[in-house]
């Protein structure tokens, strides 16, 4: 004999007495009889326009040359770690904090290009690209 689960909601407290599942026999066919296989499910197609683009942030030379300083400066943070990570140095307290010192002053630096001195050229080229986009149109 089958055993009775507990997680079925007809053996619970709250249910409905004399609940049951229907059966299969009496539900109705989806298509009629005789009409050959039912087709398989297909993914609709996607239409150009209904994919969300990214859309890509603007750049000039200038913010070029900054987010070069800005690798440089983050070159240098993984640099820094990497070397403290050597064995002959893990436990030399001076290596270490020379090691802290270095990587400090390359990530406040770095954080400030990529919050304050970028946002701020971007921020202005798109300002201007909407004056060109309004005066233009």
């Amino acid at each position: 004999m089958a055993r009775r689960s507990p997680l079925n909601p007809r053996y619970q407290k709250h249910a409905k007495v004399g609940s049951t599942k229907r059966s299969a026999s009496s539900l109705k066919p989806k298509r009629e009889a005789g009409a050959g296989a039912a087709k398989p499910a297909t993914k609709p197609k996607s239409s150009s326009a209904g994919k969300r683009a990214i859309p890509s942030l603007p750049t000039s030379p200038e913010i070029k040359r900054w987010r070069r300083v800005w690798y440089a400066l983050v070159a240098v943070m993984v640099a820094t770690a990497a070397v403290s990570y050597l064995p002959s140095l893990r436990h030399d307290v001076t290596a270490q904090r020379i090691g802290m010192a270095v990587l400090t002053a390359a990530f406040f630096p770095a954080m400030y290009i990529e919050l304050v001195v970028i946002r701020r050229l971007r921020n202005e080229l798109i300002q201007q690209q909407k004056r060109e986009k309004k005066g233009g149109s």
